[in-house]
């Protein structure tokens, strides 16, 4: 790819890379595009039968049913947010497979490309699509009693708001996504957690398009007492805004800039500049895990950042990240792998966040388990026996660590963001 910076020509396959980075988020190239298409459906279908298990529902019609009074933990706190996936489906509670039987993504290249054969990982063997085992096993994100597990793991971090995925049921077979926000509105609720939405890419996406989900999005989500607001407004973080043009954005979201709080994806100092100080958006965030992946996920840039963003009066939202390991769905990655070293490297991230001075920091992420980024409890690496041949065996949070490692270090971090910011 082709990134004009500084007028000079910023060549680099790293860069490249980022139009699908983020797991089914951004696809340039048909082929590629037409894979992840796939798997984001599933490669294994779901009978009809099972995909009502979670109706298509209004806040109306559910928080009738909500359930009683928030569950009193550690107090969470609106100024962390963190990346939450609802995607993951299993065979027990299901009835298939989606995303931990996920395949090895295709390299651009074609020479690159033919080092690595296809595959595609088998959780009936213990195989998944993760360089860690989740200490509640391959679960499904449509579970009730899953969603409740979640909910107290993120209390026990001071956790505020969680940041959920979500497209709209009508792009492709994504209603096994849509379906499972009101449930985690509810859950979030009696946790006295709050959620918003991340928008992420498909097929055809426009900014006029985006508006159109957000207006729905508003009419079903954002009149429920868990749905988190900033300025009095909902919130939603745009994934990959920079990738539609801000005059674009200006013009789609002209008569929904006073109703919603729009946060767009920035990988330099100029997609700040130009989507956020002179657009249409209300704030900023890096997302990406990978240190020096983008200048805006670079922490040495984040207190220049926060510095224009906040003389602005708006903000931008340094992401912090305990690691990066994508190798078991993009096992020529390595060059983006970013070792944990025992939690140090999301100590140095969180020591930038907090000098930053910034307002708001979010993790990259709860539970994206494909890319490594997760800080949800995982099992010790020795623990599962795979049964497939020529699997390595899964990392885990260091010898002796407890599974909890990065929910109480975020504990620790969280209290000192709050003294000093």
């Amino acid at each position: 790819m082709l990134i004009k910076r500084n007028n000079l020509l910023w060549v680099t396959g790293l860069l490249y890379s980022s139009y699908f980075y983020g797991f089914w988020k951004h696809v340039k190239i048909s082929q590629l595009q037409e894979n992840e298409q796939r798997f984001l459906r599933g490669k294994n279908r779901a009978p009809v039968e099972m995909l009502e298990k979670l109706p298509s529902t209004t806040v109306a019609e559910t928080q009738q049913t909500s359930a009683p009074a928030s569950i009193e933990m550690d107090q969470g706190t609106d100024r962390l947010h963190t990346f939450y996936y609802p995607w993951y489906r299993n065979i027990n509670y299901d009835g298939y497979w989606m995303h931990w039987n996920h395949e090895h993504l295709e390299h651009w290249d074609e020479h690159v490309r033919k080092q690595y054969p296809k595959f595609q990982h088998d959780p009936n063997l213990n195989d998944i699509g993760s360089s860690y085992y989740p200490a509640l096993g391959p679960y499904s994100s449509a579970d009730p009693t899953i969603m409740e597990a979640h909910m107290r793991q993120l209390r026990s971090a001071m956790i505020g708001v969680i940041v959920v995925s979500w497209l709209p049921a009508h792009h492709s077979a994504n209603e096994r996504i849509d379906q499972v926000i009101l449930p985690l509105l509810n859950t979030a609720h009696r946790f006295g957690l709050e959620v918003c939405l991340h928008l992420e890419p498909y097929v055809g996406r426009t900014a006029t398009s985006v508006a159109s989900d957000v207006t729905e999005a508003i009419e079903r989500f954002t009149t429920h007492s868990a749905y988190y607001r900033l300025n009095q407004k909902p919130v939603f973080y745009a994934y990959d805004s920079y990738q539609i043009p801000s005059h674009e954005w200006s013009n789609a979201f002209q008569h929904l800039s006073s109703k919603v709080y729009l946060i767009a994806l920035v990988l330099t100092e100029r997609h700040l500049q130009e989507y956020v100080l002179r657009g249409p958006f209300d704030a900023a965030y890096s997302y990406f895990g990978a240190t020096g992946f983008t200048p805006a996920a670079t922490p040495s840039n984040w207190n220049s950042l926060v510095a224009r963003a906040n003389a602005a009066h708006k903000q931008f939202i340094p992401c912090v990240s305990p690691g990066y390991d994508d190798l078991r769905v993009r096992p020529w990655n390595g060059q983006n792998k970013r070792e944990r070293q025992d939690g140090k490297y999301y100590d140095d991230y969180w020591r930038a966040a907090i000098a930053s001075k910034a307002t708001l920091v979010a993790i990259t992420s709860f539970n994206e388990f494909h890319e490594g980024t997760q800080i949800e409890e995982v099992q010790p690496g020795s623990s599962i026996s795979i049964h497939r041949q020529g699997i390595a065996p899964y990392d885990d949070y260091g010898q002796n660590q407890p599974s909890t490692f990065y929910l109480d270090r975020t504990k620790i971090w969280a209290s000192e963001f709050l003294l000093k910011n």
